[in-house]
């Protein structure tokens, strides 16, 4: 905004962008980490912005491990968000409506699992859903564990695809953009699913309840 053409020719050579990230030293990626940090905690951040600079600013091995140390102290923050604030911290992120949704989640057996699919796909909300596991009780170390295993996927092709385009091999770049559009598609459509699906359980258990009552 301050600088105008000359700040969108600086972005647009990834070669400078990476050689300024280097002078910064250990600077860059800590700042970078911290970034990461504030955008799980706030839980309607989009990630795969970040995860694209990752790439963009350190390169493909440095960029992933970057934003995986972020992701690591990512669910540290949320699990101790938890503990000093308790259930209304979710309340403050989410509607009525889905804070009912998730609190069910939260409680079925099969939760460890539903967390790690929701982080395998990609436009599943994933912070929420680490709020949801740590106000269900799971572990802060499997909470890690999962979160950790279910984003390396996205990690992976983000940093690649946009350290690919920071060389100039826009080619390559485009091809592991389109792969990672088709994963995205794909995700949005298992979430979908996962969404009726789940909420067809809820609505069934909704009417045995009430019968049960009226019996």
């Amino acid at each position: 905004v301050l600088y105008g053409r000359d700040a969108l020719a600086y972005l647009a050579d990834g070669r400078r962008v990476q050689e300024q990230a280097a002078r910064l030293g250990p600077v860059a990626p800590i700042a970078f980490v911290v970034l990461v940090v504030v955008q799980q905690l706030s839980a309607f951040i989009p990630a795969e912005p970040f995860e694209l600079a990752a790439g963009y600013a350190f390169g493909f091995w440095e960029g992933s491990l970057v934003y995986l140390v972020g992701s690591v102290f990512g669910p540290v923050a949320i699990v101790a968000a938890v503990r000093l604030v308790g259930d209304r911290v979710l309340g403050l992120l989410v509607s009525p409506g889905k804070l009912e949704r998730f609190e069910r989640l939260g409680d079925s057996p099969r939760f460890e699992l539903l967390l790690l699919l929701y982080f395998l796909i990609p436009v599943a909300p994933k912070d929420v859903m680490t709020y949801v596991a740590a106000l269900a009780g799971v572990k802060p170390l499997r909470i890690l564990l999962i979160t950790t295993a279910g984003r390396l996927p996205s990690i992976a092709a983000s940093a690649l695809a946009s350290s690919l385009a920071a060389g100039g091999d826009w080619r390559a770049a485009a091809f592991v953009a389109g792969g990672i559009a088709a994963f995205v598609v794909a995700g949005a459509a298992v979430y979908y699913r996962m969404r009726k699906r789940e909420e067809a359980r809820r609505d069934a258990d909704d009417r045995t309840g009430a019968g049960r009552g009226e019996s």
